[in-house]
């Protein structure tokens, strides 16, 4: 409905593998290498607010507005707020959810009025006729997802347009990371150049390398800045 991909092939959802599965996943060429956006859905609804983030991590920078030291009580407690709507008392103590609960009425009271939203990026209309049971935070959890397909979509054709004279190919597309079959001859320039891309805009990835996809290590991102 929101025009998020299945991620399925024929019968395979490419999303859901096991880690034995993944194992089954090798490179053509040298090495596998799969950025992973760091609290994706958190950081496409802050640019949606004009909220600037610090740089670093955004659940360790929210667990102080929460009282914890905990990364994933941080977590929990942000995707609940996100996606199961934002109490009064949180958006009054918290300025990265009220902006967030200001544009959760502004889009429910567009839908109710208009019958449809539009898309931030490319303007699709999300039509309440195609939309059954639709409540305010349902239609932000949509507008989130309509919103990380177009942007991946936008950076999937950047990253094709500068990998089309090299040898490095980028195999697979999942919602919030991005695997590539890596061709040593291209230089660790172009990992550079690829994580550049994928970062734009204070949206922040992990890295991981491996042979095949089921056994990845973590590579530090300062390694390749």
């Amino acid at each position: 409905s929101a025009g998020r991909p299945s991620n399925s092939y024929g019968s395979i959802n490419f999303a859901a593998l096991d880690e034995n599965k993944r194992k089954a996943i090798i490179p053509n060429n040298d090495m596998l290498f799969e950025f992973d956006y760091d609290a994706y859905h958190v950081r496409l609804i802050a640019e949606l607010v004009k909220y600037q983030f610090p740089e670093g991590s955004i659940h360790k920078h929210l667990a102080k507005f929460y009282g914890s030291d905990s990364y994933q009580d941080s977590k929990a407690k942000t995707f609940k707020y996100l996606y199961g709507g934002v109490p009064q008392d949180v958006a009054q103590l918290n300025p990265f959810f009220s902006k967030v609960r200001d544009l959760s009425d502004k889009l429910w009271n567009q839908f109710k009025r208009q019958n449809y939203v539009e898309t931030p990026i490319y303007k699709r209309k999300l039509l309440s006729s195609n939309l059954e049971d639709m409540n305010r935070n349902k239609l932000l959890n949509y507008i989130i997802q309509a919103t990380e397909t177009e942007r991946n979509i936008k950076t999937i054709i950047e990253i094709q347009r500068y990998l089309y004279t090299r040898k490095t190919r980028l195999i697979l597309y999942n919602y919030d990371s991005f695997l590539f079959d890596y061709c040593k001859e291209d230089g660790l320039e172009l990992l550079k150049e690829i994580m550049k891309i994928l970062e734009k805009n204070n949206f922040l990835t992990k890295i991981k390398m491996g042979l095949n996809f089921g056994q990845m290590s973590k590579l530090e991102r300062e390694k390749l800045l």
